[in-house]
């Protein structure tokens, strides 16, 4: 094998391992409103996940329509039924909206080599709506989604999500670059881990993906900061046992 190839064959290996592009994050953005939706259920359902940290910020690279990340769970398990979620919505500009609504999906498997990443889908989308709402630039509002029944994950670790925001003005839903999910920095984990690079990681869908999948090269971190997460809090029942299953014999 000549030296080009060799160059050929590593960066191939090196993209099919997911590693990641440094970007550089926008400023520090500032709290906003919170807003709760749906009817509270599973009162008292402790946070099982929570990965914000010390501030919120944005990547500056674009797309960044559709933000993932993958958690590793608190709980006896083996399984973990969520019943409320904590979105954040950063607003890169000023808007005025008719609707804004947040899209999640979630997933039972995260492979970082894998193409795509994630497999399994637990459940269908998510969808919450906010109605009117207008937003401030560089700031962050809270989306407390009480969901009408649980989303059941089938085990604690390496469990996928993705996260997209769609906006209306008049002339329907779409999705909106002024809308993102904010990353959380420069702070430890409150609650669980994240699965991804070692807890340095989100992804993007650089590769122009809008199924709320990605590849390994959507992989991104921020250059000087080491603890990079998707900002995501999950709420909910991680006790949850295996269900035995009956059966008829004749």
């Amino acid at each position: 094998m000549n030296y080009s190839k060799k160059l050929i064959a590593l960066a191939a290996l090196l993209f099919a391992g997911g590693v990641a592009h440094a970007e550089t994050p926008t400023v520090t953005l500032q709290a906003g409103q919170h807003l709760q939706i749906g009817i509270p259920r599973g009162v008292g359902d402790p946070v099982v996940y929570n990965s914000t940290g010390g501030s919120f910020t944005t990547t500056t690279g674009v797309p960044r329509a559709y933000i993932g990340g993958a958690a590793n769970i608190v709980g006896a398990g083996p399984q973990v039924d969520i019943t409320s979620i904590d979105v954040f919505m950063a607003a890169t500009a000023a808007g005025t909206y008719t609707n804004v609504r947040a899209r999640i999906q979630f997933w039972d498997t995260y492979t970082a080599a894998g193409t795509p990443i994630f497999s399994a889908p637990a459940g269908a989308v998510i969808t919450a709506d906010t109605g009117p709402i207008n937003t401030v630039i560089n700031t962050v509002t809270t989306l407390t989604i009480n969901l009408p029944s649980p989303v059941r994950l089938n085990s604690l670790t390496n469990k996928g999500f993705a996260v997209n925001f769609q906006s209306d003005t008049g002339a329907g839903l779409a999705d909106d670059p002024n809308l993102t999910t904010p990353l959380s920095i420069n702070g430890a984990q409150a609650v669980g881990t994240s699965a991804v690079n070692a807890g340095n990681g989100f992804y993007r869908n650089a590769s122009g993906g809008t199924n709320f999948n990605f590849v390994p090269g959507d992989l991104r971190t921020f250059t000087g900061i080491t603890d990079t997460r998707t900002s995501l809090v999950l709420r909910g029942n991680s006790s949850v046992p295996v269900m035995l299953q009956s059966f008829d014999v004749n």
